[in-house]
């Protein structure tokens, strides 16, 4: 009876847009899973040290074992889980909620964003992909010593023979890699090819992904290219052998309104094909450098702002019919694969994460 009188003294206090019931509901899942966690946690078999690979509940659980057991937590974060309940009004939280229900969001993310805060807490060390996530893991409450960047990786050598098979003309072809989905914004790839058209008549655009998540979307993607009168120019592969279409792209382009660290443009750059993208996510430090000695290799394409076609043509056409320029973004890119962005890289310093905490805490530093 206490915990009903809370709840209803609550949502007399702070809540006024949804119903009682909408409100009730959304506490009760809300919380319900807290009681799973420290079950699982009481329960699980004895581990020496504990990795999540975000906040929300796992990382909850994570601050759980931890502190239960007195083992060190390491928090691997590829996207920023409270940014990304704030992006995606799909998500599974909401989606069962209608768009009136305004504080019922809020509330949401305002949990998320305290379980967050706790995960951080009780980790050891907190690692994000790239600079601009580290940033927000300190505003979201993140010790600056805790946390450090390790950046995803690839295996280069699995890119050598698309590599061997490029021809050593430029390809007029622009390749978008991905799903057909709004967040990708396959519609200013489709407006950009329009202007790239004009200036390059033998100029192509190959959307290559999925279709099948977002059927209106994809309607209206293949709507707008009927519009333009790109019909024949933008083609819609669906899934691919990615390894079979890069040595026949002459640019791998990335429209996207939101990414972490997309690795089409680390296989794109493996396979020595170049690459624009928007400046979301890792992108401009893949594209242009992270350090002041990565930035020395020189670019490896070209950034441009999100939603600008205009931005995105002019930069496509350019490295299309540069050569000079193209070669050069070609060897940046593929030195910067071979010397930041490898597999065995990332497990080295995921390697020494580990073995540093583990000789933290056996050596009653804990």
């Amino acid at each position: 009876r206490e915990s009903w009188q809370v709840i209803e003294d609550s949502f007399r206090a702070y809540c006024t847009e949804p119903s009682f019931v909408d409100y009730f509901w959304t506490i009760r899942t809300m919380h319900a899973p807290l009681f799973t966690l420290a079950e699982i946690a009481k329960n699980m078999p004895r581990v020496k040290m504990v990795h999540s690979i975000s906040t929300g509940y796992a990382g909850l659980l994570g601050a759980m074992v931890s502190d239960r057991y007195r083992i060190p937590y390491l928090i691997s974060e590829h996207g920023i889980y409270t940014k990304e309940r704030k992006i995606d009004p799909e998500d599974q939280v909401s989606a069962a909620l209608n768009d009136q229900l305004g504080y019922i969001r809020r509330l949401w993310i305002r949990f998320f964003e305290v379980v967050g805060r706790l995960a951080y807490q009780k980790a050891d060390s907190i690692v994000s992909l790239y600079s601009g996530n580290q940033t927000r893991q300190h505003q979201d409450g993140a010790s600056p010593e805790k946390t450090c960047i390790i950046p995803n990786g690839i295996d280069p050598e699995r890119f050598r023979e698309p590599r061997e098979q490029r021809s050593e003309a430029i390809p007029k072809v622009l390749g978008l890699v991905g799903r057909v989905v709004p967040i990708k914004d396959i519609k200013t790839f489709i407006r950009a090819m329009r202007s790239v058209s004009e200036q390059v008549p033998e100029a192509e655009g190959w959307i290559v992904g999925p279709e099948d998540e977002d059927p209106a979307y994809v309607a209206e993607c293949r709507n707008l290219v009927t519009s333009l009168g790109l019909e024949g120019r933008v083609k819609f592969l669906g899934f691919q052998n990615v390894s079979e279409i890069l040595p026949q792209l002459g640019l791998m382009v990335l429209t996207s309104i939101s990414e972490a660290l997309p690795l089409v443009i680390l296989e794109a750059n493996a396979a020595g094909l170049p690459c624009l993208a928007t400046d979301v996510g890792a992108c401009r430090e893949l594209i242009e450098g992270m350090s002041e000695e990565d930035r020395a290799l020189g670019a490896s394409g070209a950034v441009v702002p999100i939603a600008d076609p205009e931005a995105t043509a002019r930069e496509a056409i350019h490295l299309l019919t540069d050569s000079e320029a193209w070669r050069a973004a070609q060897a940046a890119g593929l030195e910067r694969v071979s010397r930041y962005y490898t597999l065995d890289s990332m497990f080295d310093q995921y390697r020494r994460l580990y073995e540093a905490s583990l000789e933290t805490a056996s050596g009653g530093e804990r």
